[in-house]
Formats: C-alpha cells, sequence, structure tokens
C-alpha cells in the first residue's frame, strides 16, 4: 500500500501567529480589506453575467455593506435564482465574519499575552576591569506588576563549510551563555530602562577549557565560540552566522501567570563598539513615577 509523503517543513498557526504579530489597527484594516476584494469580486462576476457594466460601482457598495450586516437594497429581477444564491453567500459570509473578527480582538485582549519585554535595537560593547561584556537593554511597557524576571541567553552558531559533514560535525549549533546576578529583577519598575550583562571570552582563560561557552569579538569581523569541546571560528563574509537569543521569563501576580518572551541579536552586525547613548532617568516625587529622556535612541 502507497502511502503519501508529508511536505516538510510543516508551518502550523499561520493564521494565529499573523494575528499575534499584528496591531488591532492592521486586523482592522485587513478585514476591511478583505471585505472589499470579496464584494469586488462577486460583483465582478454578476456584472459579466448580467452585462450591465454600468451597475458595477452600485453592486461593489452594495455588496460591501451587506456584508456588514446592512439590509440589502439591491435585486435583478430579471434572473432570481442568481439573486437568491448571491444574497445566500453574503448573508452566510456577513454573519461568519464578524464574529471572526471579534474572536480576533478577544484573542489579542485576553488570551494572548505579550510584549511585557521591549530590547534595544542594538547591544553595546563595555568593559570592566579585564573583562569585556555585552550590554542588553530592555524596559518593561507593560503596566502590569511584574516579579522574580529572569534572563536566560543562548548562542545559535551555523557553519557553512560543514553544510555536507557527517552527523559528527552538525553545521548549526546552540549553547547557554553564561549571566550573572544582574540578569535577575525580583521587583522591576515599569516603564524604566535597564540593562544585564552577557560577559564575553576572557584571554585570561586561554589555556584552561571553557566551563561555559563563550564569545570572543574580533577586529575583523569575525567570531569565536569557545566551548569545552572546540573553537567554533564563524565568518559572516563566507555564510556563517552567530546570533544570541535572550529569553524573559517572569510572574504576573496580577493575572496569577507567567509569561516568556525573546529577543535576538545578530552578530557582530547587532553589536555596537561605542557606548550606545544613555537613557536619561529621574524619579519624580510630586507625580511618584520615573521620567525618562532619549526614548528616540532606544
Amino acid at each position: 500500500m502507497m502511502t503519501t509523503k508529508a511536505t516538510h517543513p510543516r508551518r502550523n498557526f499561520k493564521i494565529r501567529q499573523y494575528i499575534a504579530s499584528k496591531s488591532i489597527a492592521r486586523l482592522t484594516l485587513d478585514f476591511i480589506v478583505i471585505n472589499t476584494i470579496l464584494a469586488t469580486l462577486l460583483a465582478g462576476v454578476l456584472v459579466l453575467i448580467t452585462r450591465d457594466y454600468h451597475l458595477g460601482l452600485d453592486y461593489i457598495y452594495h455588496m460591501y455593506t451587506e456584508l456588514f450586516g446592512k439590509e440589502p437594497r439591491w435585486s435583478l429581477p430579471d434572473d432570481q435564482f442568481l439573486y437568491k444564491n448571491i444574497r445566500a453567500f453574503l448573508a452566510t459570509i456577513s454573519l461568519l465574519s464578524p464574529s471572526l473578527f471579534l474572536g480576533m480582538i478577544i484573542y489579542k485582549f485576553f488570551v494572548l499575552r505579550r510584549d511585557n519585554l521591549v530590547f534595544r535595537r542594538y547591544c553595546d560593547l563595555s568593559n570592566g576591569g579585564s573583562e569585556q561584556y555585552l550590554n542588553i537593554h530592555f524596559y518593561i511597557s507593560s503596566s502590569l506588576r511584574l516579579h522574580n524576571l529572569q534572563f536566560t541567553a543562548f548562542i545559535r552558531t551555523y557553519e557553512k563549510e560543514l553544510e555536507q559533514a557527517s552527523a559528527d560535525n552538525y553545521p548549526m549549533n546552540t549553547f547557554p551563555l553564561e549571566l550573572r546576578q544582574d540578569a535577575f529583577y525580583p521587583l522591576p519598575f515599569n516603564y524604566v530602562p535597564s540593562r544585564f550583562r552577557l560577559p564575553l571570552f576572557n584571554p585570561d582563560t586561554l589555556d584552561t577549557p571553557c566551563a561555559q561557552p563563550q564569545l570572543e569579538l574580533h577586529d575583523d569581523g569575525t567570531v569565536t565560540v569557545h566551548t569545552f569541546e572546540r573553537q567554533i571560528k564563524l565568518d559572516p563574509t563566507r555564510g556563517d552566522f552567530c546570533q544570541i537569543y535572550v529569553v524573559g521569563r517572569g510572574e504576573v501576580p496580577d493575572l496569577q501567570s507567567k509569561f516568556s518572551e525573546i529577543g535576538s541579536y545578530q552578530i557582530p552586525a547587532d553589536i555596537r563598539f561605542e557606548p550606545l547613548p544613555e537613557m536619561q532617568t529621574a524619579y519624580d516625587v510630586r507625580k511618584q513615577r520615573f521620567t525618562v529622556k532619549n526614548w528616540l535612541d532606544f
């Protein structure tokens, strides 16, 4: 018995992903555009059948308004069968489409929890004693109080020269990176720019195998990832890539729930080797809140 082979890769939940990633204004615009296209297509079919070309715009208007629930104010006296079938189709769509749109709004407001964290577009390089760091900047964009905000970081690599290699030398690898205590915020402030540091490779440990993977940046734009087993040398100009993923996890006591969000940086393209402009933060005693300047640079 022959079986049909599944097509891969599968891309599941594309509609849900689209709803999750777009704003309410964009979803509303999409809803209007889809109804406009549908009304235009139906009107075009009707014009081709009836040959009433001069009524094309009227048909578009009547069908468009009917899709939004308005009572029909048009008819086809010479072709009742066609008219009734189009009317039945429009009535079905006008019943389903508002329900689907309302469902998307409910999904956005009451089910989906996202964008509690906003990561700065770039990270910057800094020095502390004999160590170098990447500064990861973020702020909490939610008005809800967050608790136990904890960051973890991973580095993902791809070595193009290993594309045809054996399974022992897989071209794609992911490693956890070491973070310090400043990556934990028990009770963070909302709308206040903050940062934590990601330690880079320390030359003082050059002769010691790395217990934790470490990233080393070179002046020529190449990158070396030091691991316990080997050193992975990456050159973006030959098709390699290196990415840092930052995952923020925390609790939302007001909702009795947890959240997890992710940010990513291309290395070295998203690194600024000069310090980024500092955010100017001050506490307003009278208003009992923080004020921040220089948001345009975030």
